[in-house]
């Protein structure tokens, strides 16, 4: 169960209905600790206190909005920047290895005719150490700049408030400075992008099993869906029944589009590899 001292921290909500509430878990003295009730829709405030992390992975796998205001409102301790930092690490890994499994495959991509892999004396020097590690370091400066521009991109959507949505204010929500807030806003934003993107960690099952290649765009929709999921859930479109805005999926679309084009870029300036995959 969460830490007594943590249950009156700003900014908690109830992950059935996202309306505020002061506490999670009521202390009634002497070791006696309840989960708090909602005074809105009289649920249980947040019963994922008493989850543990393998169980929340799991609801995060059935994409529950739930579990998301659990994870990106309630947690004890919110996602530092260098945690996050970690985390984008991660997902540019797992996007170089999907790379490397279409490369590799020489299936949902297209090669130039000098491209470093398909010329011949690349090839014949593939298995060495010093080429491998060539190879390795281009997917991952590509993985690198497509996440880069699709973060960018939606995060600059979001801030810019294209739709009148009053984003930004609620990205600066309780934030003393506008200095401190504008890291503070990017940080929460970060961490739900990273967070919401554990389906790439679907794509680790390339290593351990023969699937056809069109599997990944299966797991890219599973992206999306759980990063739509996340910025309506952030930004407060989610809250109500009623309330899905459709906003949101064109921010998303936005970055998705942006993330196409800079790979296009990259291929028409002399890129050696155009995927045709894009999360």
């Amino acid at each position: 169960m969460a830490d007594p001292v943590s249950k009156m921290r700003q900014g908690l909500v109830c992950v059935e209905c996202g309306a505020s509430v002061p506490e999670l878990v009521r202390d009634y003295g002497k070791g006696n600790l309840r989960l708090a009730i909602c005074g809105v829709c009289n649920s249980v405030a947040d019963k994922y206190v008493e989850y543990e992390t393998i169980l929340l992975f799991l609801e995060v796998l059935l994409l529950k909005p739930q579990v998301y205001r659990h994870v990106l409102c309630n947690l004890p301790a919110p996602v530092s920047a260098r945690t996050t930092l970690k985390l984008f690490v991660i997902l540019v890994m797992l996007d170089m290895n999907v790379k490397a499994y279409l490369v590799d495959r020489d299936v949902g991509v297209t090669f130039r005719s000098e491209s470093m892999y398909r010329m011949q004396e690349s090839l014949q020097a593939a298995t060495s150490g010093l080429r491998i590690g060539q190879f390795s370091l281009h997917l991952v400066c590509l993985a690198l700049v497509e996440n880069v521009a699709y973060f960018l991109s939606i995060f600059a959507t979001i801030w810019s408030d294209l739709f009148r949505r009053g984003w930004r204010g609620k990205l600066l929500a309780n934030e003393e400075s506008v200095e401190n807030g504008v890291r503070a806003a990017w940080t929460r934003y970060a961490s739900a992008m990273c967070i919401s993107s554990f389906g790439k960690l679907f794509a680790l099952l390339t290593v351990i099993w023969e699937f056809h290649w069109s599997f990944i765009h299966v797991i890219g929709a599973l992206v999306v869906v759980s990063n739509v999921l996340a910025l309506q859930l952030l930004l407060g479109e989610g809250d109500h029944p009623r309330s899905k805005s459709p906003h949101v999926v064109g921010v998303v679309m936005v970055g998705l589009i942006v993330r196409g084009a800079a790979q296009l870029a990259l291929y028409a300036i002399g890129n050696s590899v155009l995927f045709h995959v894009l999360v």
